[in-house]
């Protein structure tokens, strides 16, 4: 991975675009460089606004069938168990959801098998690995379609209420080009 230098001020100015305890540097380069490559991006400080109602534009995915392709797709909202997901992305819903299992008593083993997640207890920070404190967990960061569809088979499984919102970005391999698609779980 490799290593960046900035100065003192840039790194000020990061952190008055970023949630505490939340956001990574890295984080938030990367909602700056979306919203320079999508000059129609929506402001990432209302993450709890969810999309217009329904319409056209929108499409609403069957929550029982398998999840597009999001490949150049960004989360605009998400809300895990009723509360919305602060610097919400894939993984970050992901990491709501495990935390979740864990505190509803599930072990390391179950929440295994209840998703598709490589999953350790104890700390791991190395080969892509990202620590939950709280949890007393680590697990492994994936791309856009594997941690969605981890999120989603987590919530269907445990039984907890997902709501997301996203797009795709204005790119040609973009599966849907500008499209707006909206995901919502009620749980049990």
């Amino acid at each position: 991975m490799p290593s960046v230098t900035i100065e003192q001020s840039t790194f000020e100015r990061l952190q008055n675009h970023a949630e505490p305890f939340v956001d990574t540097p890295d984080s938030v380069i990367v909602r700056a460089l979306d919203a320079l490559e999508d000059e129609h991006a929506p402001t990432r400080g209302d993450v709890s606004k969810p999309l217009s109602a329904p319409s056209d534009d929108l499409m609403w995915l069957v929550p029982d069938e398998p999840l597009p392709d999001l490949k150049h797709a960004r989360l605009l909202n998400a809300v895990v168990a009723r509360r919305p997901v602060v610097g919400a992305n894939w993984n970050n819903v992901l990491r709501h959801l495990l935390q979740l299992a864990v505190d509803e008593g599930h072990s390391v083993g179950e929440i295994r098998r209840l998703c598709a997640v490589n999953l350790v207890a104890g700390r791991k920070e190395d080969e892509g690995y990202r620590h939950l404190a709280e949890a007393g967990i680590s697990y492994q960061g994936l791309n856009a379609n594997a941690a969605a569809a981890a999120a989603v088979e987590l919530a269907k499984r445990t039984g907890v209420a997902l709501e997301l919102d996203f797009e795709w970005r204005r790119k040609p391999q973009a599966l849907h080009p500008g499209r707006r698609a909206r995901l919502h779980l009620s749980g049990c």
